[in-house]
């Protein structure tokens, strides 16, 4: 009976996590591209209905490709709810994961398929706009703090009182 209580448990928190997720990182995709789209990319001043459509979906696929980030941590530490105790080492990988996705994905939308291409204000690293390089880990860090700030928020606490002996001594 507590097996099946604890697996309920273990896929509400997992079903949390990737919720929280994918909220704040379609929030925080959609303001990014908001900026970035109309002032650094060529061709991106129409309106509104044809605009908000088009971010909104873009901060979709930016999404899923995050909770991917979060997919492939989990399967290198071999532990799904690696928010709990995230790391530098948890960090570092996120921020070469989010970078090489968008740097393969720029490469080929600007280089190879020619789907976009950015204007003179865009600063670019090797031709790929540093905008869109950072995006992906950029968004991605904070979703994953703040998704480990509002789900974990006692296991956070706990662990800054018991590093602290003299705040502890003191309470």
């Amino acid at each position: 009976m507590n097996d099946k209580i604890n697996m309920r448990k273990k896929v509400a928190e997992l079903g949390l996590n990737c919720l929280f997720i994918l909220f704040f990182s379609y929030v925080f995709n959609f303001v990014w591209e908001s900026f970035h789209a109309v002032s650094l990319y060529e061709k991106h001043d129409f309106g509104a209905p044809r605009y908000v459509p088009m971010v909104s979906y873009v901060a979709i696929i930016d999404s899923f490709l995050i909770l991917g980030i979060y997919f492939i941590t989990a399967a290198c530490w071999r532990n799904l709810f690696w928010l709990r105790k995230m790391n530098k080492k948890h960090i570092l990988f996120t921020i070469i994961a989010g970078t090489t996705i968008a740097a393969i994905i720029e490469y080929e939308r600007v280089f190879i398929s020619e789907v976009w291409s950015y204007n003179a204000h865009m600063p670019t690293l090797f031709g790929i706009g540093l905008s869109p390089l950072l995006q992906l880990s950029v968004t991605g860090l904070i979703t994953f703090s703040l998704t480990r700030a509002i789900l974990y928020q006692r296991e956070i606490y706990s662990e800054r009182i018991s590093k602290n002996d003299f705040y502890t001594f003191i309470c």
